[in-house]
């Protein structure tokens, strides 16, 4: 069987996006992967698209305007079969109350919804469930497919968490692991055992900058899993300037913008930036010397605002404001105990 894999759109209002084609920008961004997904599919003759949970975002909540998105998507592409089975964040409830968003996909004629664990082939299919991981620690398949985190893979931000199900627990028992869940496309290869996070499909913020998105394209006969990067989004880029690289620095960052890209600079030495301080957003990481700073304890917290301000540059010009404001929050917090 030969299948395009792919897990976490995370359909859903974002509001305070501004509104692109009449949709808000993220929104707008996913529908255009959704659709380049389902072009490859047709370009490239591969029939079944299996989609590894979290396509709706906000569990409780289901708003309008991406459940549109995510139907208009599978009735676009009636020519495709598309599996789907349920995430953490398309259920609402816990236990035997739980109710999946993804009821709506009930009856389209090309859409299997998976809500149990099932067979298909020489796969087996295990959605989000408050006893999936004993479940699926009883059981053996050549595939499994499934939305969870392992305790080998990380997040986005490179942390690992402790889960309760880990490599140890997999290997004998399932030959190829595909998983939805973390956002990060990552892939644990070990001699006995594949996982692969296929990641979400957009880089939804700046904690998944530089990010390369995708999806898998996955023949169980000939057992090869390919990836393809997805496109037609905006990137987050933090570049980082040095004296001897800013020419270069700021010449791909106006290029990124230009392309609608979102880009912030990131300086760790001294490098003037006085030519770009408002064409784009640059983070200060210079290391500072700490000491004799002139704070003391004697210090009222007045002087030792203004202090801090002049320490990290405030132009002087806005220090009586940000000090009145931060004097105002400061004051509010002690008037409340």
């Amino acid at each position: 069987m030969k299948f395009v894999y792919s897990a976490d759109w995370h359909l859903s209002g974002y509001s305070q996006d501004k509104i692109i084609n009449r949709l808000p920008e993220r929104l707008y961004e996913k529908k255009i992967v959704q659709e380049n997904i389902g072009n490859y599919c047709i370009e490239n003759n591969v029939k079944t698209v299996i989609v590894g949970g979290d396509i709706l975002h906000n569990k409780n909540i289901i708003h309008s305007i991406a459940q549109s998105v995510m139907l208009d998507f599978f009735r676009a592409y009636r020519m495709l079969d598309f599996i789907v089975l349920d995430g953490n964040h398309d259920l609402s409830g816990k236990g035997e109350d739980v109710v999946s968003a993804l009821k709506s996909l009930d009856n389209e004629p090309n859409v299997r919804r998976i809500y149990e664990p099932t067979r298909i082939e020489n796969m087996f299919v295990v959605p989000y469930s408050s006893d999936m991981i004993d479940v699926i620690k009883k059981n053996s398949s050549k595939y499994l497919i499934s939305h969870f985190g392992l305790n080998e893979a990380t997040f986005n931000s490179g942390v690992s968490v402790i889960s309760d199900i880990g490599l140890r627990d997999l290997v004998g028992k399932y030959r190829y692991v595909l998983l939805g869940h973390y956002h990060k496309p990552q892939e644990i290869i070990k001699d006995d055992i594949e996982v692969y996070y296929t990641g979400s499909i957009t880089q939804n913020d700046w904690g998944e900058k530089e990010e390369e998105k995708r999806f898998l394209v996955v023949d169980t006969d000939t057992n090869s899993i390919q990836s393809i990067p997805t496109k037609g989004y905006k990137k987050f880029f933090d570049l980082q300037i040095t004296n001897e690289n800013k020419e270069d620095v700021i010449k791909k960052a106006r290029e990124l913008k230009e392309e609608g890209h979102s880009v912030k600079i990131t300086r760790k030495e001294e490098v003037d930036i006085s030519d770009i301080a408002k064409e784009f957003v640059v983070i200060d990481k210079t290391e500072k010397d700490i000491t004799n700073r002139g704070l003391s304890s004697s210090m009222s917290m007045a002087d030792k605002l203004s202090k801090f301000m002049e320490i990290h540059k405030i132009p002087e010009e806005k220090r009586t404001a940000y000090g009145q404001e931060a004097m105002d929050i400061i004051n509010s917090v002690f008037e409340r105990k």
